[in-house]
């Protein structure tokens, strides 16, 4: 199977914790009726096991808005791991993928004051000057023609709820709304545009997660108005390239247009990837910030991080593969500025042809080391008037002495 959007996508497919049905919003992320939630800001680290097929996703993102219940649906090709993930994790990926400081000395000559009897002068002077650039498993089966619910678990800042529908002789059409009315039965936003973004997931017999933002994890930052930057959450599963969930459903745009949205893909694989949106056909508008091999010890931490240790998954099997030496990783950073985005398929990733580093550029701090320098004219002085008195003093006795 190529087709493999698991997609994380608050943008997509949004589900409501509330009695009463609404209509999602363009962004993807359903609040309460009138209400409004988007994703301010979000970041991802995938970590590809060439060796086993297996990709670990974790992602972590900033919700604002004015509502307090939402969530959203996450579809994998097969039954994942849920885990949560230290959230010092892009910290720590960030400080691999900053900026570089380079210190350089201008010297600067500087003329010596012009004073008799001043002794050499030599001194430096520090200034720092402006930045030259900155920049940052198997799938269980459930009975036929219904829905089953494999497991239920708190998971972080959230609650989990992982389902699948098992088609019988249903098309794909039918078990997308099958699902949906499960959803809304069970107390979850659906709307149309849901509906039909669920097609492609039915027809190829994915995992869908469900996932709702847990009462203790609200956070309120003024009144009417809530912040919430949630744990991040590992999702492992296996697959047969890279992918990032970018697949957005259609509909329609939230008053006042679509907030801005930076999002950041760290990718760690066993050498430079490229990224391309779908099969390549149209562009995708993240580039590549930085990219290059990454020091043992980095690397290790990275995956501390990220809870990368092999545990039973929910049906007693390793789910969850510890990834290979430390030794031999590359990391590449995406960044997509977009706004809206162009989210009509999954971003897949593959080995570049092109394998040079990337890198932010530096910052320059400039010292400045002041070297006095005598000007000619300075001899010509100090020597020059010594002579010259010395020589018209001489050339005056011999005419006092012949008067």
């Amino acid at each position: 199977m190529t087709r493999l959007p698991f997609a994380l996508v608050l943008l997509v497919a949004a589900l409501c914790f509330v009695s009463r049905a609404n209509d999602a919003t363009g962004c993807g992320v359903a609040p309460h009726h009138g209400e409004r939630v988007d994703v301010s800001d979000e970041a991802a680290y995938i970590v590809w096991d060439e060796k086993t097929k297996t990709e670990h996703f974790i992602r972590r993102a900033t919700f604002a808005g004015t509502s307090a219940d939402f969530g959203f649906l996450v579809p994998t090709p097969n039954r994942p791991e849920l885990e949560v993930a230290d959230e010092y994790l892009f910290n720590e990926l960030a400080s691999v993928t900053t900026a570089k400081y380079v210190y350089r000395e201008v010297v600067r000559e500087v003329e010596r004051e012009f004073g008799l009897g001043c002794a050499g002068l030599r001194r430096e002077m520090p200034t720092a000057s402006a930045p030259s650039g900155a920049e940052e498993k198997s799938a269980a089966l459930a009975p036929k023609g219904g829905v089953e619910v494999l497991e239920q678990k708190r998971v972080g800042d959230y609650d989990a709820t992982v389902l699948m529908f098992r088609r019988g002789g249903e098309d794909a059409a039918t078990g997308a709304a099958e699902l949906t009315k499960w959803l809304a039965k069970h107390g979850y936003q659906s709307s149309p545009a849901l509906a039909k973004w669920l097609e492609r997931y039915v027809e190829d017999q994915w995992c869908m997660t469900a996932f709702k933002i847990a009462t203790d994890a609200k956070r309120v930052s003024g009144p009417g108005r809530y912040d919430l930057r949630a744990k991040p959450i590992r999702m492992s599963f296996t697959a047969e390239k890279p992918v990032y969930p970018y697949r957005e459903p259609v509909a329609e745009a939230p008053a006042g247009g679509p907030l801005p949205r930076t999002l950041r893909v760290f990718l760690a694989a066993p050498a430079r990837f490229a990224a391309k949106l779908g099969d390549g056909s149209k562009t995708w508008p993240g580039q590549v910030v930085w990219s290059g091999p990454v020091e043992s010890n980095r690397q290790s931490e990275a995956f501390r991080l990220a809870a990368l240790a092999s545990a039973p998954g929910p049906d007693g099997k390793l789910i969850s593969r510890t990834p290979p030496a430390p030794e031999g990783w590359w990391l590449t950073e995406y960044e997509d500025r977009s706004s809206p985005r162009p989210g009509t398929d999954e971003v897949y990733f593959e080995k570049a042809a092109d394998q040079t580093p990337v890198a932010r550029p530096p910052i320059i701090i400039i010292t400045t080391r002041d070297v006095v320098v005598t000007p000619w004219w300075h001899g010509a002085v100090y020597y020059g008037v010594p002579v010259a008195l010395v020589v018209g003093g001489l050339a005056l006795w011999r005419v006092l002495r012949r008067m």
